[in-house]
């Protein structure tokens, strides 16, 4: 399960996987976890960065190591996201918008706007609340693609997003749930509520966009879905820090 959502979501090597129909619908129950291994090697290149250089090229490297671990798979997701979703006027339209590989100007303006506010985000951290903040932003983003599934119906049968759409069960709901309870808690303590329910904004968001134009979901929504999740829990957990409420 683990290899499986570890070869779909990242370019990180893994043994040679066949995979059936109903894998990938069963690894979403891992998509946290693989937010574990993501936001540790990310937090690792911001630390080993700031230790020589200053905080906004050890923000730069970090973001940069997410982009090349994935692939950019989500960013991809988000730039199809909003060039289909404000790029036309009817919704199977917009649909046809987000599966051209090409990308147009509402897409860069997203991934532009998106990199650069992971980067503003960690520049001014040090380098424990950095790591907290990454790994906690890695992790919350990809269970809140389990939230997003729940929300929305696919809007066809094909594609990534019809592929993981199912219900998951409760064990593997529990095991997403745990991990993603257990990884905010040990960074913050009292105060992991508050990126969850930053998050959970941002899914609502998504949500309702994708809702209205198109009636459901893809995997390109889903990839949004993960990088809104991100900024806004990433942002709160640097929220917290200015206000001086982290134990670190």
């Amino acid at each position: 399960m683990v290899a499986v959502a570890l070869q779909f979501l990242t370019r990180l090597p893994v043994p040679g996987i066949e995979v059936v129909d109903g894998d990938l619908r069963r690894a979403t129950a891992a998509f946290p976890l693989v937010g574990v291994i993501v936001g540790g090697l990310v937090a690792a290149s911001f630390a080993g960065m700031a230790a020589l250089f200053d905080g906004a090229v050890a923000a730069v490297v970090a973001v940069t190591v997410a982009v090349a671990i994935t692939g950019a798979f989500h960013e991809d997701g988000l730039a199809d996201t909003f060039d289909g979703l404000w790029g036309g006027w009817e919704p199977q339209r917009r649909i046809e918008i987000m599966r051209d590989s090409r990308i147009g100007v509402y897409g860069v303006c997203a991934v532009v706007a998106a990199l650069g506010l992971r980067v503003a985000l960690l520049a001014g951290l040090a380098i424990l609340t950095a790591v907290a903040a990454i790994v906690v932003g890695h992790v919350v983003g990809r269970a809140a693609i389990l939230v997003q599934i729940r929300w929305l119906p696919p809007v066809g049968d094909q594609g990534h997003g019809a592929k993981v759409a199912e219900p998951i069960g409760w064990l593997g709901g529990a095991v997403a749930l745990v991990v993603t309870l257990a990884t905010v808690g040990v960074a913050l303590g009292p105060f992991a509520p508050v990126p969850l329910l930053a998050a959970l904004l941002g899914v609502a968001a998504v949500r309702r966009a994708a809702r209205r134009r198109i009636g459901g979901l893809t995997g390109d929504v889903l990839g949004a879905t993960q990088q809104v999740a991100l900024i806004l829990a990433t942002t709160a957990v640097v929220a917290l820090d200015r206000q001086e409420l982290l134990w670190f």
